[in-house]
């Protein structure tokens, strides 16, 4: 058995693993992050790339608990995107610095005095049809365009700047054989490695932030461990050569956009729309058929103007793993739950990792390096996932 000693062992190399690694590297600390899969593989890969500002949560036309609480998480990754601050990420491409927002013109009518409130203005501005994208500057598009100050990332991207900075500390591990053990009333990680050795890792503290992976590590802390709930979606995916690029929400009467569209190219360069909202939430009680079928009715009256017969259609399904909430319903925030050395941690959203990192942080500003920290030579390191889009 190989041996490592560091301040903070993560486990989970999604968003919120990553930007925990890049804030706790940039304090002084020595980390190992541990990734059974690919970097990103899971909910961050599947994610739309949006770093939401709560807009879409005041949808009903009220600011809700939700949309107050990351309003500034633009604000955030918008300064590690420029450089500033301990998580540096200025080289993620950007596909758009902002997104957005469009009314049918039946609820037009019902949220134009919301916009245009002091709750609501500084996030988002009625578009000038003179500035319309090609997309909506057809005579039949009669609603109403909103900018959405909230940009969309390419994921990849993202997470080949945390790879280039911090591969080193990003190895992988085994899922099937990985557990916490406990040493001398204290908490451990032992994982198998490749070269049929395994690695046990001593940390000061370790964080679980492997999604779905949480509910099969935490099982060793017994009935203190938290209890996970599962979101499902069916992401939907319509590719053509003849799609434009465009980011944005259809407006419907809830807090789920109609529908919520990011463009992407595919290997083959051509434009894949990835689907969300209202579609990817029913679709994931109902088959691949059935939730085509009927989102290709709902693209056709959202934008009876794109010619759909000759888009490829796909989807598959993907959990979001969540800290249990009462019903079921989506957390307002960031779910952290500390055991003994160990802390088990959900983001809720990409967007929030900045949240995350800086909940956990604050539970260990007191918590000095250690000074004889260890990690063995030619560890077997993790590699990037690929999108969902790429090869489609």
């Amino acid at each position: 058995m190989k041996h490592a000693k560091v301040d903070f062992l993560i486990v989970g190399a999604g968003i919120a693993g990553l930007w925990l690694l890049a804030d706790l590297k940039a304090r002084g600390y020595s980390v190992l992050l541990c990734e059974s899969n690919a970097i990103g593989s899971g909910q961050t890969l599947a994610s739309q790339g949006i770093i939401h500002g709560g807009t879409k949560y005041a949808l009903t036309g009220k600011a809700s608990k939700a949309s107050m609480t990351i309003a500034d998480m633009p604000n955030r990754w918008k300064q590690a995107l420029a450089g500033k601050g301990r998580v540096k990420l200025q080289d993620v491409k950007c596909l758009s610095q902002h997104q957005l927002l469009w009314t049918s013109p039946n609820i037009a009518s019902k949220v134009t005095g919301f916009f245009a409130s002091k709750v609501m203005k500084s996030r988002m501005q009625l578009v000038d049809s003179k500035n319309y994208p090609e997309l909506f500057q057809h005579p039949d598009f009669k609603g109403n365009l909103y900018q959405l100050d909230e940009p969309v990332l390419d994921i990849p991207s993202l997470l080949q700047s945390f790879h280039r900075q911090f591969s080193d500390f990003i190895i992988q591990s085994d899922a099937a054989n990985s557990s916490l053990v406990n040493i001398d009333n204290n908490w451990a990680f032992e994982t198998a490695l490749q070269d049929n050795a395994s690695l046990q890792i001593q940390a000061q503290q370790i964080i679980l932030c492997a999604g779905e992976g949480n509910e099969a590590l935490s099982k060793p802390l017994g009935i203190k461990a938290p209890t996970m709930q599962r979101r499902p979606l069916r992401m939907l995916m319509a590719k053509a050569k003849h799609l434009p690029m465009i980011y944005a929400h259809a407006l419907g009467v809830s807090d789920k956009p109609k529908m919520t569209i990011t463009s992407h190219k595919a290997n083959d360069r051509e434009t894949v729309w990835y689907i969300g909202g209202e579609p990817a939430e029913k679709g994931a009680s109902k088959s691949e058929e059935v939730t085509i079928e009927s989102t290709k009715k709902e693209l056709q009256n959202l934008l009876p103007w794109i010619d759909g017969s000759t888009l490829q259609w796909s989807s598959f399904t993907i959990n979001r793993a969540e800290g249990i909430q009462d019903n079921g319903k989506r957390p307002d925030l960031p779910f952290i739950q500390q055991v003994d050395n160990v802390s088990v941690a959900w983001p809720t959203k990409l967007a929030f990792a900045p949240m995350l990192a800086d909940e956990i942080t604050h539970h260990f500003t007191k918590l000095k390096p250690i000074s004889d920290p260890h990690i063995p030579q030619n560890l077997e390191l993790a590699n990037i996932g690929n999108a969902h889009w790429s090869n489609y």
